[in-house]
């Protein structure tokens, strides 16, 4: 667990710890300061009493890394960690038992524990995270590398907020707005969290490679959950579900390089000519979609091997097979390459503009949406809207860049799920012509 500064108090015992370490640490009752001591508070009840790192660094080249976030800077944030230091409430350890080995930013952490702040008050005390950075455009680097850095719990370095304006002047003002018209309407209906009992408010893109047309994924603190998880988050008080694509990048592959997969008609679930075929293989779906991703992220349809990260897929052997089926009813697999059609460049982006314009036009008619990936949380009883606009939404995209690169049309109407609670699932049917 790491802290960020991007959580602002959300009830009374909140605002009253806030208020207190403002005027005990001497601070000007700002929000620079109450949003820094806010975070400091949130990570550790989220901690309990453990370890957590709190990154201060003197490298030039990383100290405007705490700009990025809205309404604080570096100096604001060394400044407020001081006083906490000199004042007592919190300790730097050496020996320490870590929530979650993770660093946000620096490479090199700085474990400390946070003490002497009042027990039932922070029990109490709730916050939400309000304040994430809009924009982040990650370093270039290669997808064994962003696995690896992954599996090491180590961020991807990031351009600097100057460079980013300067190199991507007009994409970077138009995702800048996007982020902040949903952010301002979700902080009328925030999402919370009852396993961690806080709120969020606000996202963040993340674009990949040092390049705006890659990646720019929407990252909140929901998104650090699992679906089942999700399944107990409320908006406003009302239940949420979610509803997912079935197979999305194979849907993208189909329809951006005008190869139909080979399954016509209906369908429920966009991997069941695999798994239908590999009835002896244990887990068939979870290895067939992780096949899949493993190609669509190297950029190689013919990869002989598994990444040694992938967990489930230790047999190669199992590995090929499943591959080679995926080349038979997936032709469009074959169409990737490792410099551009691939995941981590255009496939993802091409994915987070779907979802982006997705949760923009449930905007438009008064349904709160927050998106994870190729899924969205609405409250129950939006999940109607949110069907046909996922649905819309993709046929209306697919179809304007096939006729722009003169690709074949055809049909492909997305299968999706509608998931009511972890055991409880509805699964709006596809097709393909």
């Amino acid at each position: 667990m790491y802290f960020k500064p991007s959580y602002l108090p959300s009830n009374g015992a909140a605002n009253i710890l806030v208020r207190e370490l403002i005027r005990e640490l001497g601070l000007s009752p700002i929000k620079k300061y109450q949003v820094i001591l806010a975070s400091f508070l949130a990570v550790a009840k989220k901690v309990n009493g453990k370890a957590f790192d709190w990154s201060i660094d003197d490298n030039k080249e990383t100290s405007w890394i705490w700009s990025l976030f809205p309404d604080v800077n570096n100096q604001s944030v060394e400044e407020v960690y001081s006083l906490l230091k000199k004042y007592g409430y919190i300790k730097v350890i050496t020996s320490f038992t870590a929530s979650v080995i993770e660093s946000v930013v620096f490479r090199k952490p700085n474990w400390i524990k946070a003490q002497h702040l009042p027990k039932h008050f922070l029990e109490e005390a709730t916050f939400i995270e309000s304040n994430l950075p809009f924009v982040l455009v990650n370093d270039s680097e290669t997808y064994d590398a962003k696995l690896a850095n992954k599996n090491d719990y180590i961020s991807a370095p990031k351009l600097s907020f100057t460079k980013v304006k300067q190199k991507f002047s007009a994409d970077y003002v138009l995702a800048y707005e996007q982020v902040s018209e949903m952010n301002a309407y979700w902080s009328e209906y925030p999402l919370y969290n009852p396993l961690t009992k806080e709120f969020y408010s606000s996202a963040k893109r993340i674009f990949y490679n040092g390049s705006t047309r890659s990646g720019g994924q929407w990252y909140g603190g929901w998104t650090e959950f699992n679906s089942d998880q999700r399944c107990n988050f409320t908006i406003n008080n009302h239940p949420v579900v979610q509803v997912d694509v079935s197979g999305m990048i194979l849907c993208l592959l189909s329809s951006l390089t005008g190869k139909p997969m080979n399954m016509i008609g209906t369908f429920h679930d966009v991997y069941e000519p695999v798994v239908f075929q590999i009835p002896d293989i244990a887990n068939s779906r979870d290895k067939v979609k992780r096949v899949i991703m493993e190609l669509a992220g190297s950029g190689n349809a013919f990869k002989e091997n598994p990444f040694p990260e992938s967990g489930i897929l230790d047999d190669v052997s199992e590995f090929i097979r499943i591959r080679d089926i995926c080349l038979q009813t997936y032709p469009a697999l074959k169409f990737l390459d490792n410099k551009h059609f691939n995941f981590t460049n255009d496939l993802s982006y091409h994915e987070a503009y779907i979802m982006t314009e997705t949760i923009l036009r449930l905007k438009e008619i008064d349904v709160v949406a927050y998106p994870v990936h190729d899924t969205v949380i609405v409250r129950l009883g939006n999940e109607f809207d949110a069907v046909e606009t996922l649905k819309r939404t993709f046929r209306d995209y697919v179809s304007s860049f096939q006729k722009r690169n003169q690709l074949p049309e055809f049909d492909l109407d997305l299968a999706l799920t509608v998931h009511l609670s972890p055991l409880d699932k509805i699964r709006i049917q596809g097709s393909s012509s």
